[in-house]
């Protein structure tokens, strides 16, 4: 007596690990990061910090790679401004030096939230100014 078997093609399929939609970053190499760190005579201060990041198997970019790329993160102190407002506008969080410092000590990614950069009042002067010269 012979045991059957059920046939390849009526096997139950699981689906691969790389097609299942995850919640959650689960390690550095998801993250896809921008650092914008500029010393106080202008220039590039993120060197460093891009080697901390690389060694921790992050995608870091060279260059600003706008909404297309879907950058993740954006690392800023004293840089543009105008890249700052491009990442909070395409949704990319935006953190300080203490997030790169945290990572290293989780050895991964750590979390974002309290390590976000609060987000500068803007000015109304423009505002009011541009009304003047309308009333006028």
């Amino acid at each position: 007596w012979r045991r059957r078997t059920v046939p390849r093609r009526w096997r139950r399929r699981t689906v691969p690990r790389r097609w299942r939609r995850r919640t959650a970053m689960a390690s550095a190499t998801d993250a896809r990061i921008f650092v914008d760190v500029k010393l106080q005579d202008g220039q590039d201060g993120g060197a460093f910090v891009r080697s901390i990041l690389e060694g921790l198997g992050a995608r870091v970019y060279k260059t600003w790679p706008g909404a297309r790329a879907r950058c993740t993160h954006l690392v800023w102190k004293g840089g543009d401004d105008r890249t700052l407002e491009e990442a909070r506008a395409c949704g990319a969080a935006v953190v300080g030096l203490s997030w790169v410092n945290a990572c290293q000590d989780v050895g991964g990614l750590a979390a974002s939230q309290p390590h976000a950069l609060a987000a500068a009042p803007r000015s109304t002067a423009r505002a009011f100014l541009v009304a003047r010269e309308l009333a006028t």
